[in-house]
């Protein structure tokens, strides 16, 4: 069983309940100084990290077994990482691990995934895709675009695009701006269009283990054999799951930037310039799979020892070095944007709700969950809740419909063609 690696984490909890805070060095207000969405739901300890390690060490021990009760606590997460950051800066654990280690087990014990999960899951198996679409109509948002076609011809860059800005109508426009933004400052860029294929994050959230090992390696081997240097995208749960799980299925002979990394860089170099002002008030949303899940992770094996002593020494991940500067140097690069910041930023930001499989099998919490954070972002007086993420986008604006807020939900590349005059 996995859980075992884990044992000594499982015991030597001293059930601190870091990981339902914020640091307390960032915590501004008693009203935001949680960080755990699931707890906030719930309110039942079982909810919290500290909680799940109880129910882990209790299956790891035999103690009891996999109930329906059992599978909610689990599930019931959306795997945004904080209460991983929150206890590394006074522990020494892996909760996020352990949380998808648990997944794991539901699937091995045939508990798992859920019911809601299966569709995305049956889908991505026979379509490529979690949306129930034709692999085939993949590259139709490109279809008007003169684009290389990587299947036939080379290029340094391959823009992947990723399943939802590829499929939603209403995302799409996400995709063709990225793609034309980067043409017009003179990247060497194709796409894969039908061939693109999924980059099996919802697969590896809702713990099915062997299946995402199998279409990663597909994935990377694909990607190495089309000579790129590297990939960029606009997905943050995309650029997660390529920077912090793939290095660990196989050897990749190119880089991972997120769309917005890879932004500020034509900014810095001149490449991209902005010569239209934007008068907006905006505060910005970090995804967590572009952000504190987006640093790359410490593959470390080894044996824990005491506190903070590991043998061999491990470095610790504490999600600060994930995608947090590239967007706000951006934004501040705009001229007329004022960017205002909510709270809970940077790697104690708080979840969109989407994710780890909340959306598709509790979407009553994911909107919830959507709607304190558009609580937060209307505190700070912003016009426009701006990110860079597929799922934030859809969910932060059914939390803002829900929430009757005026506020506007922008992907910070609508304000990139805005301001460039593309």
């Amino acid at each position: 069983m996995s859980l075992e690696k884990y044992r000594w984490d499982l015991v030597n909890c001293e059930r601190c309940s870091m990981c339902k805070w914020q640091h307390p060095w960032s915590v501004k207000s008693r009203e935001r100084a949680m960080v755990c969405p699931s707890l906030r739901k719930y309110h039942f300890d079982s909810y919290s990290a500290q909680g799940r390690f109880d129910l882990a060490r209790g299956l790891l021990e035999g103690e009891f077994e996999l109930t329906d009760r059992a599978l909610e606590v689990i599930y019931a997460c959306t795997l945004c990482g904080a209460c991983d950051v929150t206890c590394k800066f006074t522990r020494d654990m892996e909760p996020l691990e352990i949380l998808h280690e648990l997944r794991k087990l539901c699937v091995e014990k045939g508990k798992g995934p859920l019911p809601g999960h299966m569709p995305a899951v049956d889908s991505i198996r026979k379509n490529h895709n979690p949306w129930l679409q034709p692999a085939a109509r993949r590259g139709h948002w490109a279809r008007k675009m003169s684009v290389k076609d990587l299947n036939k011809e080379k290029a340094e860059v391959l823009y992947f695009a990723g399943c939802t800005y590829s499929y939603n109508a209403n995302l799409q426009q996400v995709a063709r701006s990225t793609l034309r933004i980067l043409q017009q400052a003179g990247i060497d860029v194709g796409i894969l269009g039908s061939n693109e294929s999924c980059c099996a994050s919802p697969i590896v959230k809702v713990g099915m283990q062997d299946l995402f090992q199998e279409h990663a390696a597909k994935n990377i081997e694909m990607f190495n054999g089309l000579g790129i240097k590297t990939i960029v995208t606009s997905c943050a749960g995309c650029y997660g799951v390529l920077q912090s799980q793939y290095p660990a299925v196989g050897k990749m002979n190119f880089e991972i930037k997120h769309s917005m990394e890879y932004f500020d860089e034509l900014v810095q170099d001149g490449r991209l310039k902005f010569t239209k002002d934007v008068p907006l008030k905006v505060t910005w949303h970090d995804p967590c799979h572009s952000g504190r899940g987006g640093e790359p992770q410490d593959l470390w094996e080894g044996t824990r020892v005491r506190w903070g002593l590991s043998d061999p020494p491990r470095e610790r991940n504490f999600g600060s070095k994930g995608v947090f500067d590239a967007p706000r140097r951006v934004l501040e690069a705009i001229p007329g944007i004022e960017l205002v910041e909510m709270e809970r930023i940077r790697e104690f930001s708080w979840c969109c709700g989407a994710g780890g499989g909340v959306k598709s099998a509790y979407p009553e919490f994911a909107v919830e969950t959507a709607r304190e954070r558009v609580r937060e972002a209307c505190a700070t007086g912003a016009e426009a809740l701006v990110t860079s993420c597929p799922w934030c986008e859809a969910n932060l604006l059914d939390g803002i419909n829900a929430e009757g807020a005026a506020l506007e939900m922008l992907s910070l590349v609508e304000l990139i063609e805005r301001a460039a005059g593309t």
